[in-house]
């Protein structure tokens, strides 16, 4: 056979593969009438609202050495983003109707994933107001709710923010697709031991990743920039954080 024929033969042999069978057996499910939902509300947000994103690192060290029982560094960062949201409020509002809403009560939806299918976004209200072992409760309390399909509509009412937490065995930092109703959306990646500079020296500290995803016809970087210092402000020297 010549070099030609044995060319001719590979592809040919390699043309008539069975279509299918390289990616091995396919599965394939009817989704969930709440995963539809889940499509089609974050493929709409993604086409129709203009968003831009920014981060920035935070020394957690101290933060995290003073963490105790339940409490959890979601929780802080829960408590943090609340403030901020007060103290920014063009942050915590959104553009409905052609028109920029603002609230005064910070809201945040925490997203929780309910056994990877589906993602539910029940509320913390009035997170900024809430010390942190009451924010703790909550979450344990929305947690539960979630496990055991108890959550009701007065549960997801009401948001503002939102808030997306990638879990200590997530990635560094990643990006939200917000949802609908509100006008910014904050990920927590999680936290790395990275190097860190404390006063002259470079030491080792607990760093963690937030990124904001805003919506910007309600919320320009001169909004949100503010916003993500004064979180990650309150996160580094926690002791308001901490305190009633």
């Amino acid at each position: 056979m010549s070099d030609s024929t044995s060319v001719a033969a590979h592809l040919s042999s390699e043309v008539s593969v069975e279509e299918g069978t390289k990616r091995g057996t396919a599965t394939a499910r009817i989704p969930t009438k709440i995963q539809t939902a889940i499509a089609r509300r974050m493929a709409e947000v993604r086409a129709t609202v203009p968003t831009w994103t920014s981060a920035v690192d935070v020394d957690v060290e101290t933060l995290t050495d003073a963490l105790s029982g339940d409490v959890r560094l979601v929780d802080a960062v829960i408590r943090a983003a609340g403030i901020a949201l007060v103290e920014h409020p063009r942050v915590n509002g959104a553009w409905r109707d052609g028109k920029i809403e603002v609230w005064t009560q910070a809201n945040v939806a925490l997203a929780i994933d309910h056994d990877g299918e589906s993602i539910v976004l029940p509320t913390v209200r009035d997170a900024g107001n809430l010390v942190l072992t009451a924010i703790a409760e909550r979450r344990r309390e929305l947690e539960a709710k979630v496990r055991d399909n108890g959550l009701r509509a007065p549960d997801t009412a009401g948001a503002t923010f939102a808030l997306i937490d990638g879990g200590p065995d997530g990635a560094d930092r990643f990006d939200a697709i917000m949802p609908p109703g509100v006008g910014g959306a904050l990920t927590i990646g999680a936290p790395q031991r990275r190097p860190w500079v404390v006063g002259d020296d470079v030491v080792p500290r607990h760093v963690v990743t937030l990124t904001l995803t805003a919506d910007h016809r309600a919320i320009y970087p001169s909004h949100g920039g503010p916003f993500l210092r004064t979180v990650a402000d309150l996160l580094s020297e926690p002791s308001s954080l901490l305190g009633a």
